[in-house]
């Protein structure tokens, strides 16, 4: 989820004499305490004093990672600062890893930022261990009670297709940026199933906390130097302090939220997540054996904000990559919107229980997932032990970073990886052929807990879309590129369609 990139402002604060004296004498310091324990390691790029290997990174680290592995190998080492990172690339590599040494991988390093903005709980940056664990099963749990498959769920969406379709219409084949739509929706998906609510598509309040979203993806990887470099918490000026600026504001919104929650609840009659956490702490409080809990408000302000943030960045992102594929390559969209009219028809709304009989349509989400692999890096992992793999030994304690770009164009698992190819998750007889190198919600015991949900959300949105609507390019424009920007997601380019309506109103579900 979180990656990093380099950014000249941040730089600049730090390249003052003093500072680089101070750290080059640091940097050696550690360096002589570290070297025994970590001789076994993985080699990797030689770095500067003080910076390590942070300035030939880039602005595309998961780009450069891929051809330091052709070097290097899938599994090698570098150096931020004076921190030794482990990076890990290709399918192989992500599976004797993450999946076949799952546990010993679990770990969340400890890290300035995260710290600040987390206090270390919540689902995404906790590290591994009891609360994590209990934690992450109650989330599982009631997620599946209150969306993952639900009838109401479905409804909820038809809900938010009624109005996606009223808006695309409206815009009567003017061209237009569907960004804000897809996040407002998406958005509201999580909410309905979080805060039990939905937001109209100009409500301020979304909107600011949407573009907040939005900012934080954007200058999130910058500001993860603090974590090597600490000092930069103090700089009055810059990503760091925006971002912790933008932090209060979301802080204020989801404190509010829990607060009127509190106010209103009535346990016999629990309406979404956060009544249902509630009703945990009290069973907790109420509990007669003193054992000490981790239910409380505090840990389900820091879930809410891993359900809002991942639940709407992910989705809607991918969304605007399925629509931008379906305008790059006309003859797919059409074979998709052709297998929806053949299976489900205009008269309603595509369901889940037509996803077995749309395998053309759920093999092109999947190539869609590939191929805008929206989480490059992953947020970093931590070796829980002393790990050996391959020929080296990565101690405990070890950051490290999976790329999972290099998972998803690995030549070995997905031959022809810059082609857009559906057919490549379609068996001889045209069913869907599942690849478990495709890790687009990552793997093992990080695995994104609300997997089932945002799958579930993708085949309605995308399906519903296509079946109602036509996207193209607009007329006289350049065709819009598919390179991505990087951020905590790669996200396309700002691009415009024209949405062309296939049919009439939209039908009652």
């Amino acid at each position: 989820m979180y990656g990093f990139s380099f950014d000249l402002s941040t730089v600049l604060v730090f390249l003052t004499t003093f500072l680089f004296s101070l750290l080059c004498v640091h940097s050696r310091s550690e360096s002589e305490r570290g070297s025994k324990r970590h001789e076994k390691m993985p080699p990797g790029p030689r770095g500067l004093p003080v910076f390590g290997n942070l300035l030939s990174l880039g602005t595309n680290p998961h780009l450069t990672f891929v051809e330091m592995a052709k070097q290097f190998g899938s599994v090698f080492t570098i150096r931020i600062g004076s921190e030794p990172i482990v990076v890990l690339n290709g399918y192989k590599a992500v599976k004797d890893t993450l999946i076949a040494k799952s546990l010993l991988f679990a770990g969340r390093p400890k890290m300035p930022l995260t710290e600040e903005l987390t206090k270390g709980k919540g689902i995404v940056t906790a590290d591994y261990g009891d609360t994590w664990k209990t934690q992450r099963k109650f989330t599982l749990k009631t997620l599946k009670e209150y969306g993952m498959g639900r009838p109401a769920m479905e409804k909820n969406i038809t809900k938010e297709m009624e109005c996606l379709t009223k808006a695309f219409s409206e815009k009567k084949l003017q061209p237009f940026e569907v960004d804000k739509y897809l996040q407002v929706s998406i958005a509201n998906i999580v909410c309905s199933v979080t805060f039990g609510s939905r937001y109209e598509y100009g409500d301020p309040q979304l909107l600011t906390l949407l573009h907040l979203i939005d900012r934080f993806c954007e200058i999130g990887p910058a500001s993860t130097m603090v974590n090597f470099f600490p000092f930069l918490k103090h700089v009055p000026f810059g990503p760091v302090k925006e971002v912790f600026t933008n932090n209060e504001i979301m802080t204020q919104y989801v404190n509010s939220v829990i607060r009127q929650h509190g106010e209103t609840i009535d346990y016999n009659r629990l309406r979404d997540f956060i009544d249902a956490y509630m009703d945990e702490i009290r069973k907790q409080n109420n509990n007669d054996t003193n054992k000490e809990t981790s239910f409380n408000e505090e840990y389900l302000f820091y879930l809410l904000n891993d359900l809002f943030f991942a639940g709407t960045e992910t989705m809607s992102v991918t969304l605007r990559w399925g629509l931008l594929y379906m305008i790059a390559f006309p003859d797919i969209q059409k074979k998709v919107q052709d297998e929806i009219d053949a299976v489900v028809g205009a008269d309603r709304l595509p369901s889940l229980a037509d996803k077995p009989h749309l395998p053309y349509t759920e093999a092109a989400m999947l190539e869609i997932q590939r191929m805008a692999n929206i989480t490059a890096l992953t947020f970093p992992h931590k070796t829980l032990d002393d790990v050996q793999l391959y020929d080296h030994v990565i101690p405990k304690d070890t950051t490290v970073f999976v790329n999972l770009y290099s998972v998803h164009v690995d030549e070995t698992q997905f031959p022809e990886p810059d082609k857009f190819d559906p057919g490549r998750f379609l068996n001889e007889n045209g069913r869907v052929k599942q690849n478990p190198a495709l890790l687009a919600f990552s793997a093992g015991r990080r695995r994104c807990p609300g997997e089932e949900l945002a799958t579930s959300e993708l085949f309605l949105f995308f399906t519903g879309l296509l079946q109602r609507f036509s996207f193209q390019n607009p007329p006289g424009s350049p065709q819009p590129t598919l390179e991505k920007v990087f951020g905590i997601s790669l996200v396309p380019h700002p691009y415009k369609v024209v949405a062309v309506p296939r049919s009439g109103d939209i039908p009652a579900h």
